[in-house]
């Protein structure tokens, strides 16, 4: 068999520099760290997206958001079935194929949820296995099984666990974004994903071509780890945050408000009056020795995974590592992703294992997720449809890199080109659009606003051309009726989107 079986792995809301090869002293990512000695090492990977579900659409699709229409976690549209994806393409390969984890294709109704009671998910499970995977073990979202009853929230009530579960993660008073996973660790929802991933690789063929799609929502908060993974953790060889004392006296920028309140990312709904100022340092060095307790486990899962493909599938095995985008961790006094277009966010880790491999290389081109869909297609042997906006790995390096990287989702947007990076933030209360830009060839920390500088006028609009001369970008991004408040539209002609897709309409999602 040519074909390689093909195992897609990825994380959710990693921060790069939390493995060894991107630069972390932490050192709790040892299955990662030695995959990667063996492995192309892309070190300026970008997401598309620096959300969830924009992220994984354009993994599906190899398609913008602004071109798929699913710009959103929240609304705008889910993953067509009229576009290819990879379940249809590689299946027309003869592959076999399967996703256990988080699949997070189609926007999630949060106003419904509820604290204290798990709703039913029966619908969103249907649509997700029409998408043409072959399996599904759904564990979609920490927050989300324990709002809606996937595979994962399932076994937590036939095992009685889910009551508690729910209690601490969003129940329990003054909840500071982390708790003690309150059950063994085999029952994390990290290390049920590794499991359900081991069971499938144990029981399929090898006559057929084979690909998994392994898709954990950790270390994404709420922050769950099991108390023996904290332990594992040496807070001395955590990295220092990165901030700057007065980087929140510039009220130009749009987390101006999520460090004085109220909040503009996931940490400051945690904290009093919404604002990150008020997490001591003890409390920021207790939350990133969770989140790197959560990636220990998730490493020793990936181990497993790797011990339990090698078995099944010996040499022909192609492995490929990444997130779907990156969190603050307590850089710039903020965790949390949302309105984030920081390169803490922005920038991801990814690596890529080929059969065989046995000498690493560092990659230094520019590439973009919207490289993957079309790369694992080309391992596959399967064409690259039109609709795909990436190119493979391969021919974006050769030419040298990606131009210009462009990363969105709804109401915001960020550029980057030549070491600048233009970024448009509309706030959540529809009233303004954040407008910043960063040397990162001087300031890659982000600290300084050069968009009133007038030397950088020149490069403003050259950025700013970039988004214009990009089709429907800025109308489904921005919009706004006469009286500001915002609005999601659809391109002028639909943008593609079937009918019952386009947001607005009381339409079902199946």
């Amino acid at each position: 068999m040519k074909q390689p079986n093909i195992l897609f792995i990825t994380t959710d809301e990693q921060h790069m520099r939390t493995l060894t090869c991107y630069g972390s002293k932490a050192g709790v990512t040892p299955v990662l760290d030695t995959l990667a000695q063996n492995s192309d090492v892309y070190e300026q990977a970008y997401t598309v997206s620096p959300v969830c579900l924009p992220a994984r659409c354009a993994f599906m699709t190899g398609m913008y958001p602004h071109h798929s229409g699913s710009v959103s976690n929240v609304f705008g549209a889910s993953v067509s079935r009229s576009y290819p994806n990879l379940f249809t393409e590689l299946k027309k390969q003869g592959y076999i194929t399967a996703l256990h984890g988080k699949c997070h294709f189609i926007p999630v109704p949060y106003p419904a949820t509820r604290r204290d009671m798990t709703l039913e998910y029966e619908h969103f499970m249907t649509y997700y296995r029409s998408l043409g995977m072959d399996k599904l073990s759904l564990q979609d979202d920490k927050n989300n099984s324990l709002w809606y009853y996937d595979d994962y929230a399932k076994e937590l009530f036939r095992r009685g666990m889910l009551k508690k579960c729910r209690y601490e993660a969003h129940e329990k008073p003054d909840n500071p974004g982390y708790y003690d996973f309150p059950f063994s660790s085999d029952m994390h929802p990290d290390a049920w994903v590794a499991q359900k991933a081991i069971e499938d690789i144990r029981s399929r063929s090898t006559k057929e071509p084979n690909f998994l799609w392994v898709s954990f929502s950790g270390p994404h908060y709420p922050v769950d780890t099991p108390a023996e993974y904290i332990e594992k953790v040496d807070p001395d060889k955590m990295e220092p945050r990165i901030f700057r004392e007065d980087e929140w006296e510039d009220e130009t920028k749009f987390h101006f408000r999520g460090y004085h309140g109220p909040g503009t990312t996931e940490g400051s709904g945690h904290v009093r009056d919404g604002a990150q100022k008020h997490y001591s340092e003890a409390y920021w060095t207790e939350w990133r020795r969770r989140y790197l307790g959560n990636l220990a486990l998730i490493d020793e899962g990936i181990g497993r995974i790797l011990d339990a493909a090698r078995d099944k599938f010996g040499d022909n095995l192609t492995v490929i590592f990444t997130t779907d985008h990156g969190e603050m961790m307590g850089n710039h006094s903020l965790w949390g992703k949302n309105g984030a277009l920081f390169e803490d966010v922005l920038r991801i880790p990814l690596l890529v294992h080929q059969p065989g491999q046995t000498t690493g290389r560092k990659i230094k081109e520019t590439v973009s997720s919207l490289e993957l869909f079309p790369t694992i297609l080309t391992y596959a042997g399967a064409p690259i449809p039109d609709s795909c906006d990436g190119t493979t790995l391969e021919s974006m390096v050769r030419s040298g890199g990606r131009p210009y990287i462009i990363s969105e989702c709804d109401n915001r947007v960020a550029v980057i080109k030549d070491g600048l990076k233009l970024e448009l933030n509309r706030s959540d209360l529809g009233q303004r659009t954040y407008k910043e830009l960063y040397d990162l060839s001087k300031d890659p920390y982000e600290f300084i606003n050069r968009y009133e500088d007038e030397e950088y006028k020149d490069a403003i609009r050259g950025l700013t051309k970039l988004l214009d001369a990009e089709p429907y970008l800025m109308e489904t991004i921005f919009w706004s009726d006469e009286n500001g408040r915002d609005y999601w539209l659809d391109g002028g002609n639909g943008a593609g989107l079937a009918a019952n897709e386009r947001p607005g309409e009381e339409k079902p999602y199946i």
